[in-house]
Order: C-alpha cells, then structure tokens, then sequence
C-alpha cells in the first residue's frame, strides 16, 4: 500500500490518462481516412493510388504524411520500422480547412520488379501549432493511417491450413473453432477474399467471404508468414476437435 501522496499522484495521473484518451478519441472522430486499406502493385497501373483525408472538425488542420514499414506476426500484432523512399507522397503536407477533403496521391517509388509483397501503414499526422508567447494549453495531437500492400507484379497469393483447434468457453459458454494459416506463396494473402468450411462431430459450416471480412478484416498474411484466426461462428456442445479447408477467391481489386 503506497503512502497517501503517492496515492493521490497515481490517481490524478489516471485521471489525466483517462481525459487525454478521451480528447484523442474526440479528435479521430474529427478526421476520416478513406480507404482504410490500399492494395497495389509494384509496376503498372496500379503503382499509383489515392487516400482522402476529410477535416469533420470545425478548425484548419495541418497535416503530415509519414511512412511506416509493417509486420504482422502469428497474433496479428503489427510491428512497424522506418521506410526509406519507397512512396512519394503529394502534398507530403499540407492545412486541410474545416470541413474540406484533400485527396493525397500515393506513388510506389521502390524495386519494380519486387520478389514478394510487402505492406505499410501511411500515417497521417497533425502537425502541433505553435502557441503565441505566454499561452498554457493542452494540445492533443493525432494519427490516422491507411493499411497499404504492394504485390510483385508476377506472382499468385496462396493460403493452406496449419492447424486447427477450439477456443476456451467464453463467458457466455460459446467456443469457437480456431484456424492456423500459413502463406506459401510470394504474394499477401487476404482472408476476406477466401471460403472457408470447417467441420467436426457431423457438423459442418461455411463462412463465405462477406462474412469472414466483416468479423475478421481483411485477415492478412504475408508471404512466408502464419496467422492463427479465431472463427466466427459458435461451435455445437458435442464438438470437440475440426477440421477445416480454405479456397482464395480472386486478388482484392
């Protein structure tokens, strides 16, 4: 048990986080990114794309663009590094007015012909305002990126199932099937674009597209990378243990 003032300290220190989250989240509102993912290729028509940024506040809004590297691992937990000059990006930044759209075009810079897909998030950051000379403010910046993959221009995603396995009880009793996916293949793999039908116990289910997009996202495995996905659909007391096949439907336009 900590002393009365360090106590008080904590507690005001949470107050203080809980208000900054609160003012973060107001400030996302305020700001729409559209479309939130960008699929590309490193050559031809598509080496070039377009994100729009939309001002819903009612103050200018500097913005920056800043390019960042990005990993998934086997949760689906993102990991991101500096990129280099892969992407030019125009305006690289600019002062979008209340209630107004800028459009920011996105070219691929980087190897033409690449040997495997990569993937990036493109931040979109306020810029801080300088305060006048003996102003006190509090001012919360914030980031709002797109997701954007860039495939070679040779090449075919691939998807094949590693493992399967059921999910705890969750605090309603419900278990789910669990898939293990493994990318084989030299292009990123979307598995909002795939069929998958899983079984066991003589019951079976399919979970088309639509639905695997709408609970999932766009589920993305990178080339020579694994993801574990839990399922959305509630499995029958009697089940214990599935099975499970996927299909990729045709590469996200």
């Amino acid at each position: 048990m900590g002393t009365p003032d360090v106590t008080i300290r904590a507690t005001l220190a949470a107050c203080a986080t809980a208000l900054l989250t609160a003012l973060s989240i107001s400030a996302a509102h305020a700001v729409t990114v559209a479309p939130m993912q960008v699929e590309m290729t490193s050559s031809g028509a598509r080496s070039h794309a377009t994100v729009s940024v939309i001002n819903n506040s009612k103050e200018p809004l500097p913005i920056e663009a800043a390019v960042k590297s990005m990993t998934l691992d086997e949760a689906g937990r993102a990991s991101t590094a500096e990129a280099g000059d892969e992407f030019l990006v125009m305006p690289p930044q600019t002062i979008i007015p209340p209630g107004a759209t800028q459009n920011f075009r996105i070219q691929w810079l980087g190897e033409p012909m690449l040997t495997a897909s990569r993937s990036y998030y493109i931040f979109f950051n306020q810029v801080p305002v300088k305060q006048k000379a003996g102003t006190a403010a509090v001012q919360v910046v914030m980031s709002v990126g797109t997701l954007v993959n860039v495939a070679p221009p040779q090449g075919a995603a691939s998807l094949r199932v590693l493992e399967t396995g059921v999910t705890p009880p969750d605090k309603s009793g419900k278990r789910h099937p669990t898939i293990t996916l493994q990318n084989p293949g030299n292009v990123h793999a979307l598995v909002s674009s795939a069929t998958v039908r899983v079984s066991g116990g003589g019951w079976s289910e399919v979970l088309p597209p639509g639905l695997l997009s709408e609970k999932l996202g766009s589920g993305l495995v990178q080339p020579g990378k694994k993801r574990k996905f839990s399922l959305p659909v509630d499995l029958p007391p009697n089940v214990t243990n599935v099975q499970a096949t996927i299909e990729l439907g045709p590469r996200r336009p």
